[in-house]
């Protein structure tokens, strides 16, 4: 990374980034302080993975993807010269470079970051000098890179932590807060954790979550008891930068909460019957949605449930959590080379007495037309299943 970026000028230099990382909520706020940024008035990019329909999505500025002309034109240049490398590069790092060029090409205020896995070896790694940086919700994913603890993981996530440059924890639980905070006084990076004791929820309003943070009430439009946890992180970044003399009206905070929007995050897509997607894939995003789906306003209504896990997650516990609230559960056995080997999938059926399905676009078609107006779809799990049906869905409500 460092040979290709010195051959372009180094344009990770002049940026001005607010780095992310974490095991959950990371997409959710790097969106947040994508839209206060824009809200204040900055040009802002946002870069950010998966995609969920078009790769362009990944490199934003200011809510609009990099045009299609731009992205060849940089990919180009780039391409001709890591030809040349005796070690090419991966995908990751490449279009991590591609979305640096364009960002400082575009002569953007700031940039938000979001790192692709860990911290330390992450190729977003390469900004040195970052205005902030933010760690999100801490939990076991992706063990098999880094490591099998709370202990490990934290460390890899600490990595983008920089001597003197401020940060924000999300409130995660005691064995990440412990290294992340010991490692942010190892290096003197000032940080602020959120106080979820000053965090209060409201009576929904007109489809927005509604809630009390320090004094303050604000609208999300992002739904779950999860999205109020990871906008008290927003807003404190903002507080933040704020000190720092960047101007972010109080005005901009709660526009952009109120005005975001963040694909397959218990995004609501259809009504009677309401139909929910959420690309949630680790045991933490689950019990997330089992919250979500405990909450008062659910009461009396009963949840459908399409899912599908490759199985190299912890598909065994997701599907206990689901199976709490849900005696209606599909799971599509899709045709992947990570999938549930077939002669453990037949006992995990039987076992969670699974529905099984082939074609999860026909049982979310025949569940719409099925099931009482009040009842609850839900498609969960991975983005392999959860994009495909955004895509159906979309293309045939």
């Amino acid at each position: 990374m460092e040979t290709i970026l010195a051959h372009f000028g180094n344009p990770e230099e002049s940026l001005k980034v607010i780095h992310v990382a974490g095991t959950n909520g990371k997409g959710s706020v790097c969106a947040m302080l994508h839209g206060i940024l824009t809200e204040a008035g900055y040009k802002t990019g946002l870069y950010t993975s998966p995609y969920i329909h078009d790769f362009r999505e990944r490199i934003q500025i200011n809510g609009e993807m990099i045009p299609k002309r731009k992205l060849s034109a940089i990919a180009e240049d780039v391409f001709s010269f890591t030809d040349t490398l005796p070690e090419r590069p991966n995908q990751f790092e490449l279009i991590t470079v591609i979305a640096l060029l364009y960002f400082s090409r575009e002569k953007c205020d700031f940039v938000v970051l979001e790192t692709g896995l860990g911290g330390t070896f992450d190729a977003t790694n390469v900004v040195k000098k970052p205005v902030l940086t933010v760690i999100m919700n801490i939990g076991l994913d992706h063990c098999e890179v880094l490591g099998n603890t709370l202990t490990e993981i934290a460390g890899a996530k600490a990595g983008i932590l920089k001597p003197g440059c401020n940060a924000v924890f999300y409130p995660s639980g005691k064995e990440a807060l412990t290294v992340l905070t010991k490692r942010a006084d190892e290096i003197g990076a000032p940080y602020i954790i959120p106080d979820l004791s000053e965090l209060s929820e409201l009576k929904p309003v007109s489809g927005f979550e509604h809630f009390k943070y320090k004094g303050h009430s604000y609208k999300l439009n992002l739904l779950g008891k999860h999205q109020m946890r990871n906008a008290t992180v927003a807003v404190e970044a903002a507080g933040i930068l704020k000190k720092k003399g960047i101007k972010i009206p109080a005005d901009a905070v709660k526009s952009a909460l109120a005005k975001i929007s963040w694909p397959v995050r218990m995004e609501l897509v259809h009504r009677s019957p309401d139909v929910y997607i959420d690309g949630g894939h680790n045991p933490q995003c689950i019990a997330a949605v089992e919250e979500f789906f405990r909450d008062p306003r659910f009461a009396g209504r009963n949840v459908h449930i399409l899912t599908g896990m490759l199985g190299d997650k912890d598909y065994r516990t997701m599907t206990g959590i689901l199976k709490k609230f849900s005696e209606d559960v599909y799971f599509f056995r899709f045709p992947h080379k990570r999938a549930i080997p077939e002669e453990k999938m037949t006992d995990f059926l039987a076992e969670f007495r699974l529905n099984s399905t082939d074609n999860p676009e026909e049982t979310l078609r025949r569940l719409c037309n099925s099931v009482p107006k009040n009842d609850i779809i839900l498609c969960v799990g991975s983005l392999y299943m959860t994009d495909r049906l955004r895509t159906f869905f979309f293309r045939h409500s």
